[in-house]
């Protein structure tokens, strides 16, 4: 049982929250959405209020976790917890296993930022041009990055104190940095006017030929939208928090809020710091380019890439620790194997980090190994960037806004809990927003088949590898559910003992509901 030293305050609940959702990595898409070279997919200045829309969606989707929390006598599970609640068994199934699946999705983009986004002169393909590394260079550095994750994920087993620790500090660390980081982008906005008046850009050349459709549009939402991805995460962690009733709805409102406000103050930043032409793998490490000392640029680059690295090191530490207590209640449930919800000595869910690290190599090999050799044998370069990575984790989590959103509207329509008006047409006007996001992906992924051609007219067999796996993936996450519910599940429960059947029932007792 926990104490109250063990408990979340709002304080920490806010500073946790807004740590492991905001950061300066979402930039990294920056050379996709805001590209100068490409206007067809360029969004130009409308980059701000796309991200103030994303923000006030992901308030609502997070708006109805935290509405539910406070109707469940303790947060197991998440949205698959409200699924079931709301409808049955195999929704719970069904939404528990898409919230594990997004979770080796998201870890492939911190792995493509970690190392790959930070190195685009080695790896990188311009004008025709491969990096120095050539087309093989993609395949060096995720590899380097696929070693650090590993050693990453090694630390959890010496313990949760030592985790948290060590977490601590590399959060410190990092958001020192990117207080710099801040300063210097101030200077050199304001500097490289001074130094070269007629090449300086800043927020005008930004929109210079931007046309947005629909196209753009919705490649820019399901990109950027990943960067708010974790709130749902964080949420599930209700059980922890001191006044969950009270403080979960304040901490989600100044979180959400403090989030938007960063990552549009942070785009203005860095789109006044770096001249239009100069977007990269890693816009942040433009922002020195302004200043005419080389040591300054070289020590701005060198910050930039820590930065990035310590932060994307520190969040594969939190995913893969989520990603094995996510198991947990899928397994206490008895839909999965009771190996996946013990824990050792020092409360850490071994067997499902285990069976998480091993899923984050089958992801690793789909999504980014066999893309980077088909890149490097045909020298085409590959479709699997963060912009496409972030893009099928956030209509992953998309579909998981969408379950749990339909879950709130039911457990108001049954009185369970009190839903005013606005919540009500908050969440209706998100799932047809939603929705609408959801079809534009998929009517993207069908024209890759229709219409396979490259600009040249030759057969693209990276834009066709791409939409297959990511099918693959979604087609695997409901066969499973499935195949399990109907089949290993029913086989189970008949074959349970009668104390197992009472340590279920039991069990089963925190899937009910406090009305509200």
């Amino acid at each position: 049982m926990k104490t109250k030293k063990e408990e979340l305050n709002l304080f920490n609940l806010i500073w946790i929250g807004f740590s492991f959702i905001a950061g300066i990595t979402f930039t990294a898409s920056f050379s996709t959405i805001l590209s100068t070279t490409n206007p067809e997919a360029s969004v130009g200045v409308h980059i701000y209020w796309i991200f103030a829309l994303e923000g006030l969606i992901a308030f609502l989707c997070a708006w109805s976790f935290a509405r539910l929390v406070q109707i469940h006598p303790q947060a197991n599970g998440g949205g698959g917890q409200y699924a079931r609640t709301a409808f049955n068994k195999f929704w719970g199934l069904m939404t528990g296993l898409l919230n594990y699946a997004v979770i080796p999705v998201i870890g492939m983009g911190l792995m493509v930022t970690m190392v790959r986004a930070n190195f685009d002169n080695l790896s990188g393909y311009h004008g025709g041009n491969w990096g120095s590394w050539g087309s093989w260079g993609n395949l060096y550095l995720d590899l380097i990055a696929y070693a650090l994750y590993m050693f990453a994920s090694s630390i959890i087993f010496f313990g949760i104190k030592k985790y948290k620790y060590f977490a601590t500090i590399i959060g410190y660390m990092t958001w020192g940095i990117t207080i710099l980081l801040i300063i210097f982008g101030l200077v050199a906005g304001f500097i490289q006017p001074l130094n070269d008046p007629n090449n300086h850009t800043g927020f005008v050349g930004q929109s210079t030929n931007i046309k947005l459709g629909f196209d753009n549009f919705v490649n820019t939402f399901t990109t950027c939208f990943f960067a708010f991805a974790g709130i749902e995460t964080f949420i599930t962690t209700g059980k922890n928090i001191k006044n969950r009733d009270k403080n979960m709805p304040i901490a989600i409102i100044v979180i959400m809020i403090l989030t938007t406000v960063f990552y549009i103050a942070f785009t203005a930043l860095v789109m006044f710091a770096v001249r239009q032409e100069n977007w990269s793998g890693n816009p942040n490490k433009e922002i020195f380019q302004g200043f005419s000392a080389k040591w300054l640029r070289d020590f701005g680059s060198i910050l930039v890439i820590v930065c990035t690295m310590l932060m994307r090191f520190n969040s594969s530490l939190q995913i893969t620790l989520f990603g094995g207590a996510t198991l947990e209640p899928l397994a206490s449930q008895k839909f999965l194997p009771d190996a996946l919800r013990r824990e050792n000595k020092e409360n850490v869910p071994v067997g499902g980090i285990i069976v998480t690290i091993i899923g984050f190599t089958i992801t690793f090999i789909l999504f980014i190994l066999i893309p980077d050799i088909i890149q490097g044998a045909t020298e085409r370069p590959s479709p699997f960037d963060y912009a496409t990575l972030s893009s099928t984790a956030s209509i992953l989590l998309i579909s998981i806004y969408i379950v749990v959103i339909v879950a709130a509207i039911t457990h108001g329509f049954k009185k369970n809990m009190k839903v005013k008006w606005w919540e009500y047409l908050g969440w209706f006007l998100t799932i047809g927003f939603i929705i609408f996001i959801f079809a534009m992906y998929l009517k993207g992924l069908i024209t890759s088949f229709t219409n396979p051609y490259d600009s040249d007219g030759e057969i693209d067999i990276q834009k066709l590898v791409a939409a297959s796996f990511q099918i693959i993936y979604f087609t695997a996450i409901v066969v499973t559910a499935v195949c399990v519910y109907y089949i290993a599940y029913k086989k189970r429960l008949s074959k349970l003992q009668p104390e197992e059947l009472k340590n279920l029932e039991n069990y089963e007792k925190i899937y009910q509901i406090i009305k509200k």
